[in-house]
């Protein structure tokens, strides 16, 4: 039976100009040790959007680096690393819909660990 793969936690809070730089830090971290990339952002439980996306392709991990309740700042900070980092496999920049009620989360996912 294969092992289900679990969303590992690493969470840090707060608005975006006080976390920007730890974020940064972290995704040029997974930048040079994973062959593909990419930052997401969800208003549902990580485990069950990790869940999703292992239907597409067999990711390795899934991080989550961010919680806020601010729509608007996950929002603002995943725009940024799409924008400032080309090498992420994210295509597609704009406002997600997330919950305006509970809690947001940013993730990363990491495929293809580099020798």
């Amino acid at each position: 039976m294969k092992k289900k793969k679990i969303v590992e936690d690493k969470l840090i809070t707060g608005a975006p100009k006080n976390v920007n730089t730890p974020l940064i830090a972290s995704l040029k971290i997974f930048l040079t040790k994973y062959q593909s990339v990419k930052v997401g952002i969800t208003g549902r439980t990580p485990q069950e959007r990790f869940d999703e996306h292992l239907n597409d392709r067999n990711w390795n991990r899934m991080i989550v680096k961010y919680k806020t309740s601010s729509e608007n700042f996950a929002n603002q900070i995943e725009d940024l690393f799409i924008s400032e980092f080309p090498k992420l496999k994210n295509h597609w920049i704009g406002k997600s819909e997330l919950s305006k009620e509970g809690d947001n989360y940013l993730y990363f996912l990491l495929y293809g660990k580099k020798s």
